[in-house]
């Protein structure tokens, strides 16, 4: 995993206001300025972090997929833990999300990651057990 991007990934994405994230909602970007002007997930916000440019699909718009993928490095689980779609249930706040980041960074992907995400255990980042 590319620790570097995921710690910037986690503090970028505490300044997003709530009522601009959303883990179920994906945005369209503007490939020039990559900045998101909609709703989005972290992937979605993200992507104005990086310098290079962004891959498209053959339709122009940006393959977000492949972007986190060669930017977070993560393997399908972590990415999961990290930026899954079904956190809009148990934890949709930018907070959430980045300290969802941190604990990856530092304790690694808890043995629980998919009883969490489905909101069926405790949030071991918000002070419940791993």
């Amino acid at each position: 995993m590319n620790r570097e991007n995921l710690q910037r990934m986690a503090d970028y994405i505490r300044t997003i206001p709530q009522a601009m994230f959303s883990m179920r909602s994906y945005r369209f970007a503007d490939e020039t300025t990559k900045e998101c002007g909609s709703i989005g997930c972290v992937i979605g916000h993200c992507t104005v972090l990086d310098t290079n440019p962004l891959p498209t699909k053959p339709n122009g718009s940006i393959n977000f997929n492949k972007w986190s993928d060669c930017f977070t490095e993560t393997n399908t689980e972590q990415w999961l833990w990290c930026f899954g779609a079904s956190w809009c249930s148990s934890d949709n706040t930018p907070d959430g999300a980045a300290d969802r980041i941190e604990w990856l960074l530092k304790n690694g992907l808890p043995d629980d990651w998919e009883e969490q995400l489905m909101g069926k255990f405790p949030l071991c980042y918000k002070g419940g057990e791993q």
